[in-house]
C-alpha cells in the first residue's frame, strides 16, 4: 500500500482549522477538487460518520470517519471509489497548536486498483497532487476564517 504525508503550517487556530474540517458533509464548500459533497448518516459528526463526495474532473468516493478526536485528529477511510484508480484508501489528519497558528499534517495511503497500478507512478504523482491541492485548500479556508473572526 503506497503511503506519503503532506505537512503545512495554517496561520488559523487548531480550533478553526477542526471546525473546516469537522464540517464533514460540506467538504465541496471550500476543497476545489470536490464538486459536490453531502452526509450520508444521521446524526452528529462522530466515529462513524459518513458521506459522499464527487471529484473533478470524473470520480467519486464514500468516505466514513474512522476516529474523531476533537481537535486533534480525523482519519477518514475511502471505503468505495467510483471510476477512480485506487479501490480505498486513508486519509489521517493530524493538527496540532503551533504558535497562534496550526501544524497539519495528512498521513495518506491507498491502495491501486487494476488501473491504478497499470498507471503506476502516474497515480501516484495524481493521489499527490490531489491531497496537497486540498492540504493548500484547508489552510486558505482557516486562515479566511481566521482573518474575519
Amino acid at each position: 500500500m503506497p503511503e506519503f504525508a503532506i505537512t503545512r503550517h495554517i496561520n488559523a487556530p487548531v480550533e478553526t482549522v477542526w471546525d473546516v474540517l469537522h464540517d464533514f458533509g460540506n467538504i465541496h464548500e471550500w476543497s476545489s477538487g470536490v464538486t459536490a459533497s453531502n452526509l450520508t448518516s444521521d446524526g452528529p459528526v462522530i466515529e462513524g460518520s459518513t458521506r459522499h463526495c464527487d471529484f473533478a474532473p470524473f470520480g467519486g468516493v464514500n468516505e466514513r470517519i474512522d476516529r474523531h478526536e476533537p481537535n486533534q485528529r480525523l482519519t477518514v477511510n475511502l471505503y468505495e471509489t467510483f471510476r477512480l484508480p485506487v479501490s480505498g484508501a486513508i486519509a489521517d489528519f493530524n493538527i496540532t497548536p503551533e504558535g497562534t497558528g496550526t501544524d497539519l499534517t495528512i498521513h495518506y495511503s491507498y491502495t491501486p486498483n487494476a488501473l491504478g497500478r497499470l498507471l503506476k507512478g502516474t497515480t501516484d504523482r495524481q493521489m499527490r497532487k490531489g491531497i496537497g491541492g486540498m492540504a493548500k485548500n484547508l489552510q486558505q479556508e482557516s486562515e479566511r476564517i481566521a482573518a474575519t473572526s
